[in-house]
């Protein structure tokens, strides 16, 4: 339903401990980008929460995932998708091959670390880590993956 009941009851936890960890789905990450501040309180957790549940049901799960990518951060100054594509290969989206993909699949984990602007072998090590997943999760074979690992990236700048 957009909200990970498991993960939000062990982030409370920590939280009471002084402690501080993530625990939002996609769903709540967009409420929060879009409609909170990203404060760690129990207040506003509780609001993440309600509106999530409010965004599944007014949402598919393909709208809500278009609007997250729509909105992050990809480093560099580029903020969705679009901007991202385009800053980092020239492109839109539709127009990215799987390696390039991958590699701005794996930019909003750590947008200044994994930028290839900033350290292309980090963006690398970051995109061999996507790739993998997506063998793992049964998207691309092996031999998909191993190709898209040696294909040359050619940045826009």
């Amino acid at each position: 339903f957009g909200v990970d009941l498991k993960g939000v009851f062990a982030a409370v936890k920590d939280m009471t401990q002084g402690r501080a960890r993530g625990a939002s789905t996609i769903t709540q990450q967009l409420v929060k980008n879009l409609f909170l501040s990203h404060e760690q309180s129990f207040g506003r957790k509780a609001e993440e929460l309600l509106l999530a549940l409010d965004m599944e049901a007014n949402y598919s799960k393909d709208e809500i995932l278009e609007l997250y990518l729509n909105t992050i951060y990809y480093g560099s100054n580029f903020y969705g998708i679009h901007d991202a594509a385009n800053g980092y290969f020239g492109k839109k989206p539709s127009e990215l091959q799987l390696p390039e993909s991958a590699m701005l699949a794996g930019l909003p984990n750590a947008p200044s670390v994994y930028s290839p602007y900033t350290d292309f072998i980090m963006a690398k090590k970051r995109q061999f880590v996507v790739i993998d997943a997506m063998v793992r999760s049964g998207y691309i074979d092996e031999n998909t993956a191993e190709s898209a690992k040696i294909k040359p990236i050619y940045l826009a700048h």
